[in-house]
């Protein structure tokens, strides 16, 4: 007598983040910060808060890429914390324009053609020329902790 091997499939089992980075209310840093920012940016002086607000979307980046990576290292991490960066004070400077032409107000720079074009690119300009920096910085700052964390005591 021959005995047949029946499989039964098992249901899959969805990715989950490791315990201690599960439902992180950090994960809310950058979304927190671009609408902070971008609040602020209608109604305050960037020039008297620059480095509150700065310090505010570094936090926000900061924050969002340790729930999501925590201190690992390597080129993926660093990667979405670039991209964790950018989307933070691009989002910002969205909420910003979106503010700035519901309240009937025009962008300054007229000779950069129509005011849909000057808002992309105040966008992305905030993106690259602020997010790419404040992503990096604190993909650095990650780094670091991870390293020193898994470095032996006495070294």
């Amino acid at each position: 007598m021959t005995s047949r091997t029946i499989s039964v499939p098992r249901p899959k089992r969805r990715a989950q983040l490791p315990a201690a980075r599960r439902s992180h209310a950090l994960v809310f840093g950058a979304p927190l910060a671009a609408l902070l920012l971008g609040l602020s940016a209608e109604w305050l002086d960037f020039r008297e808060l620059r480095v509150l607000l700065l310090f505010v979307g570094g936090f926000g980046v900061l924050a969002t890429a340790y729930a999501i990576d925590g201190t690992r290292t390597g080129i993926r991490p660093f990667a979405r914390t670039v991209l964790a960066g950018f989307a933070t004070w691009a989002g910002a400077q969205c909420v910003y324009a979106v503010l700035h032409v519901v309240r009937g107000e025009a962008f300054d720079a007229g000779r950069f053609g129509p005011q849909w074009a000057q808002a992309l690119g105040l966008i992305a300009a905030h993106g690259l020329f602020l997010g790419v920096p404040t992503g990096i910085v604190a993909a650095l700052m990650l780094h670091a902790a991870g390293r020193r964390r898994r470095s032996p005591a006495g070294a």
